[in-house]
């Protein structure tokens, strides 16, 4: 069962044709594809790791969502699951336009994403949103509305593959604020990347967990059009675990998308 934390002494009975997946806390996933009788101390040994590959931190982020989640964490913490938000890019004095440090870099290809940013304080006037080319600094795109969001997609018309854009936002009461970086890739860069993390674990996968193992890893590769993408594929799939679209909307507030 999803979610369900396996204590000290437990045992696990499966069926004919079982597939599980159990995760250790320290990030290493274990596997029972036959019929049988597994006390859980048989894998005390293979959970140990000595290192930290992409596989490693995304199942170890699995363990304290899930665990986070789970009627033993609730019990024993009763005052609540709790996450650190990201500390935002500070703009200048004590107005400032704060930018999510995940927007530093955003490799981009197709699709809908947006860039997103908000003020410290109440502002009704425009912003100034600028790009620029970040190896000849030629400005490649300024507009002026009260909107604190831009759409890559509309963007795209103004960019070309293979190159790479800085983004700025100021407005009246503050100076420019560096947003991040945006690298227009080819749309069979993205293809062959995503290929490459449908085969970067061999544990057996029900597809909606698939689809969110890839749009984990599309994330922290700064793919997040992408991550979008396949955070939704993994909420439709299996809509009964609400897991999946919990953190689907987690991502589409974090960006200030529409989902």
């Amino acid at each position: 069962k999803i979610g369900k934390v396996l204590k000290h002494g437990s045992t696990i009975k499966t069926q004919r044709d079982a597939k599980l997946t159990m995760v250790c806390k320290e990030g290493r996933p274990i596997s029972l594809t036959r019929e049988g009788s597994f006390p859980v101390e048989l894998w005390k040994d293979s959970c140990n790791t000595s290192h930290a590959s992409v596989s490693t931190k995304y199942f170890q982020y699995i363990w304290d969502q899930l665990y986070g989640r789970s009627d033993d964490y609730k019990r024993d913490h009763p005052e609540g699951y709790s996450t650190i938000s990201e500390a935002p890019v500070r703009g200048n004095d004590e107005k400032e336009i704060l930018i999510t440090g995940s927007l530093d870099t955003v490799n981009y290809a197709s699709d809908h994403f947006r860039v997103s940013w908000s003020a410290s304080f109440d502002h009704s006037g425009p912003y100034i949103f600028v790009v620029k080319n970040t190896k000849t600094k030629k400005q490649v795109y300024l507009d002026s509305n009260k909107m604190n969001t831009r759409s890559l997609y509309l963007l795209k018309k103004y960019m070309k593959p293979g190159n790479s854009y800085s983004w700025t936002v100021s407005c009246r009461e503050t100076g420019p604020v560096e947003g991040g970086v945006i690298n227009y890739v080819p749309v069979k860069t993205v293809s062959q990347h995503i290929l490459r993390l449908r085969k970067a674990t061999t544990v057996p996968e029900e597809m909606a967990a698939q689809y969110f193992r890839i749009g984990y890893m599309l994330q922290q590769d700064h793919y997040l059009a992408d991550a979008y993408t396949y955070f939704r594929k993994a909420a439709l799939t299996d809509p009964s675990t609400p897991f999946y679209s919990e953190m689907l909307s987690e991502f589409v507030a974090k960006f200030k998308l529409a989902d």
